[in-house]
């Protein structure tokens, strides 16, 4: 799995958001570290920042980008290299067509409806579709979910 630009930037564009100009300098500097691939650096930004901060309210925020960031510390690259490297740095394009076929699938107006689980289980299978993972994990239990069915 590749955890990309486009998800934390708008995590900390969420908290900056929430939080006011006040932390804007200091979310911007850890998302620079991110950026340049120093997610240590940048969840130690923000775990300072968070213990100095007395609102509760803006504390809660600053806990819960610093938890979701060192969940996902496993998949966090170094986004410059990758974009000196000519290689993908973002997954906008995937999650804006993902976006848009959720949201035609969960019309209210459409004949074809997808439920929340529907979706979900339609979305797991395309995902191990497009990985290395189709053939060795998915296939044999998406055929045998099948026969089982008929």
């Amino acid at each position: 799995m590749y955890f990309g630009l486009v998800s934390y930037c708008a995590e900390v564009q969420n908290v900056k958001n929430a939080l006011g100009e006040a932390f804007a300098a200091s979310l911007e500097s850890a998302k620079w570290k991110l950026w340049h691939g120093d997610a240590d650096d940048a969840l130690t930004k923000l775990a300072v920042l968070r213990d100095n901060v007395p609102d509760e309210g803006h504390r809660s925020k600053l806990t819960g980008l610093y938890e979701y960031l060192h969940r996902n510390q496993a998949y966090l690259v170094n986004d410059e290299a990758r974009d000196q490297a000519n290689k993908t740095y973002t997954s906008q394009v995937a999650e804006s067509h993902i976006e848009t076929l959720i949201n035609a699938r969960h019309k209210r107006t459409k004949k074809m409806q997808w439920t929340r689980e529907g979706a979900h289980h339609v979305l797991q299978i395309r995902a191990l579709m497009a990985s290395d993972e189709w053939e060795s994990k998915g296939q044999g239990a998406v055929l045998l979910a099948l026969g089982a069915g008929a």
